[in-house]
Formats: C-alpha cells, structure tokens, sequence
C-alpha cells in the first residue's frame, strides 16, 4: 500500500493528519505469528476488561511481544489509534486479523462491550485451532507412514532392484509374471530414473496443491475427502462444532444473524459448506426460518444431521437458538476428539495391510525364481 493511498484511507474517515510514520517494509500480512498473535489479542482483552485504555494496554503490549514484527504491527496501531481511529479500522489496515474478526472487534467497539468480544475472539481462535489440531492429528500418522513407504518402495526399486533383476535376466528359464515387472521396473528406473522420479514428485505435489489448496479447484478434493466414509464423520463433526460455537456466540454477543453468518461462511474451510450457509445467510436475510431453509436445502441430511436440524429449529421456536447453537458445538467438539482418535486407529490397520502386500509381491517375485535357481545348481 503506498504512503498516498494510506493517507487517502484516513483523509475519507475525516483525519487529515495522522500522527504515525508510514514505513514502506511495513509487513502486511498475518502469517507466522502464529501463538504471539493469539497472545496479543488475549492479552489486550484483558487489559481492556480491567480499566485501562486502549492506547495505554497497546502501549503495555509492544513492549511484551517477542518478535520484531509483532512489535512494529502492535506500535502501529497504538499510533492509529492514538490518531483517532477506531481499534476495528486500525486492525483492518494492518491485516493482522481475518474480516470474521475484525467485524466483531468492530461490533464490540460500537457496542461498548469491547473487552467481551475480543474475549469472544480468543476462545474462537483457540477453538479453531484444537479442532484443526485433531484433524491433523488423525492424518499425520497415515501421511507419514505413506510417506515413509514411498520413499522406500523408490529407493529400493531405484538403487537395490537393478543388481538383483540382473541375477534373473541371465537365466533362459522363463519368469513368473511378478518377476518380469520388476525386472522391467528396475531396468526403466536406471534408465530414466533420474528424469521420471523428480517429475513423479513434482506431479503429486502438484496435485496435491490444486485438489487441497487452491481456491479454484478446492471443491473437488472436498469431495474425495467427503466420500471416505471415517473422513466424513470427523469432517462434519469439526465443522459443526465450528458452526455451532461461532453462530452462537456471535449471536449471544448481540450480532445480527446475518453478520454472524458472514464469520461462519469466512471461518470454514470446505466449500460444500461455504455454499450452504452462502444459502443460509441469503434465506434468513429474505425473512424465512431455520426450518423452511432446512427443508428447502436439498440433501441437507449430509450436512447437518436430522435430529441436530431439529434441535436447532426447535431451538429458533423457544428463542433459545444461541444458547442451543453453543451447546451443539460444545457436543461436537467432544466428539471429535473420540473420532480422530478412531479415525487413526481404523487407518492404521489398513496402511499396514498394503504395505504388507506390496512386500509380499516384492518377496514372492524375488524368491521364487530364487529356489527355481538354487534346485537347478
């Protein structure tokens, strides 16, 4: 962002002359800060909750943060702040925080109820981040052993099989068919190995990025992950926790439905679900219920379970909805935990199984024709 644009954000907000100093290596973005931005923002929340101002409790927090950077964001919006900007918009222009955030920070702000939303911030934060946690840890297991595996099976076929297929090429017996693959994979590994492996690694990381991460196509490895039966539950499981924490809290600190859906559709990961509380949010806003959108949504079973949909629609009649919505994510996020731990019992049986047979093949094609060797000496 250039010093002119910068000063331009401040000129529309009506403050013509700011008192903090631009500098153009300002670090733009969020990533890296990891546990110290967590710290900060719970730490702020509790300063603020205790009586002191904000320009005071952001003075008290650059000097606790540790990393350089952390250091310049907080010295930054003390001097926004300090300009006369709002807490919300200062956090806006540095970027530290996703927009799901900064619209609550903006809404406790106008409020008055602050200190209860940067709280709310905090325990989000730290909700996301276990259920991710749980999600890697019942993958981390598999990925590494597969991992492990290939690197092995490539190794081996690379470096070990050549000088062993060469002991079979020079007998005129005709070999069993697992044999003659080997003798061929070898034979095309010492060949072109070095060009083929690299781009084999090149290819499945590609994969990888455009099936898991990139935006675009994002929605097809959603599927795959979808239609794996023990990677469903846990999926849904974590997502529903997520759902029904952040809606209702958001509604229980006073955001409108339709503010509290746009930090729900910000805060998933996975498409399928983006579009349905894109949907969500367009229904309410149009003045229907929970229960016709529900029931208007096609296969809504695989997105939110019938009698979970009950309980909410319920929930919406009594007027109890953030109170049921919390207590819906409090029942999930227990579960997930029993099912990524499950998850990672079931897979690990079945990575062992295919390894196993991928030795097998190994073993057979290579002492088989072994013994037929050693009979005719």
């Amino acid at each position: 962002m250039s010093e002119i644009k910068f000063r331009k954000s401040y000129e529309k907000e009506g403050f013509k002359n700011p008192v903090f100093e631009y500098r153009p290596d300002w670090p733009y973005i969020s990533i890296g800060f990891g546990d110290e931005k967590d710290y900060f923002i719970e730490n702020l929340s509790l300063l603020i909750a205790s009586g002191m101002g904000i320009s005071s409790a952001l003075a008290s927090l650059s000097l606790s943060v540790k990393s350089k950077k952390m250091k310049k964001i907080t010295k930054f919006i003390e001097d926004m702040v300090n300009a006369g900007l709002p807490l919300w918009k200062a956090f806006k222009e540095t970027r530290l925080l996703p927009d799901r955030v900064i619209s609550l920070v903006r809404s406790g702000e106008e409020s008055g109820r602050l200190p209860e939303h940067l709280n709310l911030v905090t325990v989000q934060q730290h909700k996301d981040k276990t259920l991710n946690g749980r999600l890697k840890s019942a993958l981390i297991y598999p990925g590494i052993v597969t991992i492990l595996a290939f690197v092995v099976a490539i190794g081996s076929a690379w470096f070990v099989l050549p000088k062993i297929t060469a002991i079979f090429t020079e007998s005129s017996k005709e070999l069993p068919m697992a044999t003659r693959i080997l003798v061929w994979l070898g034979s095309f590994l010492t060949s072109y190995g070095k060009f083929v492996v690299p781009a084999v690694i090149l290819l499945v990381v590609a994969i990888i990025y455009f099936l898991f991460f990139f935006k675009k196509t994002k929605f097809i490895g959603d599927s795959i992950l979808f239609a794996i039966p023990g990677v469903k539950k846990l999926l849904q499981g974590v997502e529903l926790a997520r759902f029904g924490y952040i809606l209702g809290a958001l509604l229980q600190a006073g955001i409108n439905v339709h503010d509290a859906l746009e930090s729900v559709i910000q805060g998933t990961n996975y498409s399928r679900y983006k579009n349905f509380y894109i949907h969500l949010q367009e229904s309410i806003d149009q003045g229907n219920t929970f229960e016709r959108t529900f029931h208007e949504y096609p296969k809504m079973d695989n997105y939110i379970p019938m009698p979970i949909q009950q309980l909410i629609i319920s929930a919406e009649k009594s007027g109890r909805l953030s109170e049921t919505l919390i207590k819906v994510g409090i029942i999930f996020e227990e579960k997930t935990d029993a099912m990524s731990r499950d998850l990672a019992t079931m897979l690990e049986p079945i990575i062992l199984i295919v390894v196993g047979l991928l030795v097998s093949f190994v073993v057979f094609a290579i002492i088989g024709p072994i013994y037929d060797l050693s009979g005719q000496i």
